[in-house]
């Protein structure tokens, strides 16, 4: 394959992935570090994305174990697969009318009463540090994390360097535009984001896999 599609594609797939799952980590982490406590928040997001880096880097040492051939089109079925969710997820909130405000409202009263419901009588403002106070951000970041980590897995072993540095741009991004303001991560339209993300995957997804099944059959 040609270096500089390999670099553009493991670039814009990993920044892709990474900004579509990390985006709704950030909301929630933002919209319940007042009530969950900005320590219990911030472990949950460091052991969770920590868990994340050990799954992409499972999932590409995989990937590494087959031939070329069957290593491109493992890569190309799995962005494909993250393309349809994206797609689908532009559907659902462009076409469905869905509220992506309403489902992290919704992810953030159910992070909330987890972290409160040990607590039957008088509850704290502010829950105390420890493990248990960090669960339900682990468990999104985990969740999203692991998303992501898979997209990372297959174009990691693409071009490993490429994919980190488009892993850390997104990263730092999402930072940047989180300590500026929380809303324009909860107002920038979601489906926008979808499509955008979709339509990177599904393009890539498609070379990847064509190249794959075209070397199998004359390489």
């Amino acid at each position: 394959m040609t270096s500089s599609v390999i670099i553009v594609a493991s670039f814009l797939l990993a920044f892709k992935a990474v900004l579509v799952e990390g985006s709704e980590v950030a909301i929630l982490s933002i919209a319940t570090v007042k009530q969950l406590g900005k320590n219990n928040v911030l472990l949950g997001v460091l052991v969770g994305g920590a868990a994340s880096v050990v799954i992409f880097l499972g999932v590409r040492q995989v990937f590494l174990l087959f031939p070329e051939a069957a290593i491109d089109i493992g890569t190309g079925l799995v962005i494909l697969y993250f393309s349809y969710r994206f797609l689908r997820g532009f559907k659902r909130y462009y076409f469905g009318k869905k509220s992506f405000r309403a489902k992290m409202e919704k992810l953030e009263n159910e992070a909330v009463e987890k972290g409160f419901e040990k607590y039957a009588g008088e509850k704290p403002q502010v829950l105390p540090f420890s493990f248990l106070a960090a669960l339900p951000v682990l468990t999104i970041t985990l969740t999203e994390g692991f998303e992501a980590s898979l997209v990372l897995g297959a174009s990691g072993v693409q071009n490993f360097e490429w994919t980190l540095i488009g892993a850390a741009v997104s990263i730092v991004l999402l930072i940047v535009i989180s300590a500026i303001s929380y809303e324009y991560l909860i107002r920038f339209p979601r489906w926008a984001l979808d499509l955008l993300a979709g339509c990177v995957l599904l393009t890539f997804g498609t070379y990847f896999l064509a190249s794959g099944i075209l070397a199998a059959l004359f390489g």
